[in-house]
């Protein structure tokens, strides 16, 4: 039988500290939160490069991205601060900063990487073309102040090896090319030139479309106009395959693609544009009309 002793098995009958029920609100608060403590230096530095960026939830992949280029990596106290100027749990903050191969966390005490690094893909793809003699060579080649690390894969397979040097993507890479976009600084990818919105809208762009929705174009004509342009793209690249004696030479599908608007659409079963060989793509499919693709 247990008896609860009034005084808590002290000697001389000396009271416990006289305990307080938690929901009782007469508690006293901690004197700081819990969890890590925000450095007011780091908080003043997160601010000055937010700016005036929202600070939405849904943003915190860029802000990452933020502090990531500055500092060159995410340091404990610059994801403590983060955390608290988006009113966000830490746990939230490191649990998407430790998933994405680009960031790199630092905690305290740690050194921070080189400013360059250089990820290799090490995708099956890419070892069977190489990556791993590049992850080999790469080190010595290019000296201690680039780190190179594996990488998982970057959507390149087609161009394998692939390596990313800082933010650019670096396409059937060598040592040699690697080390050349090294030397030129090339690590940041190149945006090609392109037309802006208001110079596609003054130049006729999205007329079709509102004279659709105005009813100035009858939606009959529109499929009338689709059925011909697949019609007459299918019967060229019939010819082609014809006059080239079964097979288009891709410089030549895509100059051809290229003059009906950019417009290609996918021809019927009977003509199959499914692989390659070498620099032609083979059509293959029985057509009775057009000799020499049977």
């Amino acid at each position: 039988m247990n008896i609860h002793h009034p005084t808590g098995g002290k000697p001389n009958g000396a009271q416990p500290a006289r305990s307080v029920h938690p929901g009782s609100g007469r508690r006293r608060t901690r004197e700081f939160p819990k969890g890590r403590q925000v450095d007011p230096q780091a908080q003043e530095e997160i601010r000055a490069l937010l700016g005036s960026r929202p600070r939405q939830r849904d943003l915190l992949i860029e802000h990452l991205h933020l502090v990531q280029d500055r500092y060159g990596c995410l340091h404990a106290r610059h994801l403590a601060a983060l955390a608290a100027e988006m009113r966000l749990a830490m746990a939230e903050v490191y649990e998407v900063a430790s998933f994405y191969a680009h960031f790199d966390i630092v905690m305290e005490g740690e050194e921070p990487p080189p400013p360059l690094t250089v990820r290799v893909c090490e995708s099956l793809t890419c070892a069977m073309m190489g990556a791993e003699q590049l992850l080999d060579a790469l080190p010595s080649r290019l000296g201690a102040g680039v780190r190179v690390v594996r990488a998982p894969c970057m959507g390149g397979c087609h161009n394998a090896p692939v390596a990313a040097i800082g933010h650019a993507l670096h396409e059937r890479a060598t040592v040699d090319s690697i080390a050349g976009a090294v030397s030129r600084g090339d690590t940041h990818p190149h945006v090609p030139i392109y037309v802006a919105f208001d110079a596609y809208r003054a130049g006729g762009g999205y007329r079709l479309l509102e004279a659709c929705l105005d009813g100035t174009r009858a939606v009959d004509d529109v499929i009338r106009t689709m059925e011909m342009s697949r019609s007459g793209t299918i019967k060229l690249l019939r010819y082609e395959a014809h006059l080239t004696g079964g097979s288009i030479a891709m410089d030549e599908l895509e100059r051809l693609l290229w003059q009906r608007k950019r417009e290609y659409v996918p021809p019927p079963l009977n003509i199959n544009l499914g692989w390659r060989t070498g620099d032609r793509m083979v059509v293959d499919g029985p057509n009775e009309n057009v000799p020499g693709l049977n």
